[in-house]
């Protein structure tokens, strides 16, 4: 259907919108034999973004994931407070908390589990992590055939506001030749590495914390914020669309 809706022109790639769409254009891409990234992992999964990241000898998060609390409360009373309590597939900072006590964090896992049970969520899981301290970046990158280029790099300004812990109230540019621009974008290329990505856009998050960048996550699709922040980027390299 997809080759017939082209009719005469080429279809010469399948590239990711949205969040809701990586699985989706990962499939499609396998399924037409245009480059792609393939299906082997579910890179929306926040836990398996760790667990692969750590493989390849990188700095991960600490972290335990599960769909009932007895699974990961041993965990969370052996980390010191506060822990972060967070879906294991969302976008945007949507159900992450930071939780102050074993209650909160406990109840705030049973929410999230609750609600992706009720809209029918595949694989509904939730992750209870080490609260990272640090400064918040972005490293933006396309990449082609495992060769990856670096498109932007930001630095988050998050704050609370309204009862929320991680609000976005906007996001500065970093200049690619500063020292902390070097270390994050060596670090974030050998995340796409690990987690296996070779072609399309990625929006990489990442924590510079006191012991070097440790990955928030790793976002398989093009920056969000509805192009927002394009206009900017353009004026900044002149190249960019």
């Amino acid at each position: 259907a997809v080759r017939a809706s082209c009719g005469d022109r080429e279809l010469v790639a399948c590239i990711v919108g949205c969040e809701t769409g990586v699985a989706l254009a990962d499939a499609l891409s396998e399924e037409l034999g245009l480059r792609t990234n393939g299906t082997e992992k579910n890179r929306r999964n926040k836990s398996v973004q760790q667990r692969c990241v750590k493989a390849a000898g990188l700095r991960a998060v600490r972290e335990a994931v599960g769909t009932s609390w007895q699974e990961v409360q041993d965990f969370a009373r052996g980390e010191t407070m506060p822990v972060v309590v967070k879906p294991v597939e969302s976008a945007g900072s949507e159900g992450v908390k930071l939780c102050h006590s074993i209650e909160d964090a406990e109840q705030h896992f049973n929410l999230l589990m609750g609600a992706q049970r009720k809209v029918g969520s595949f694989g509904a899981a939730v992750l209870v992590q080490e609260y990272l301290r640090g400064k918040e970046y972005v490293v933006d990158h396309v990449s082609r055939d495992g060769v990856h280029k670096t498109v932007m790099v930001w630095v988050y300004d998050k704050r609370p506001c309204n009862g929320a812990n991680f609000v976005y109230f906007g996001t500065l540019p970093v200049p690619a030749d500063s020292e902390v621009a070097k270390v994050l974008i060596e670090y974030t290329r050998g995340v796409l590495d690990a987690l296996g990505i070779k072609n399309g856009p990625s929006h990489g998050e990442v924590m510079m914390t006191a012991d070097g960048p440790c990955l928030v996550e790793m976002n398989c699709r093009t920056h969000g914020g509805d192009g927002t922040f394009v206009p900017l980027a353009r004026a900044l390299t002149g190249g960019y669309s």
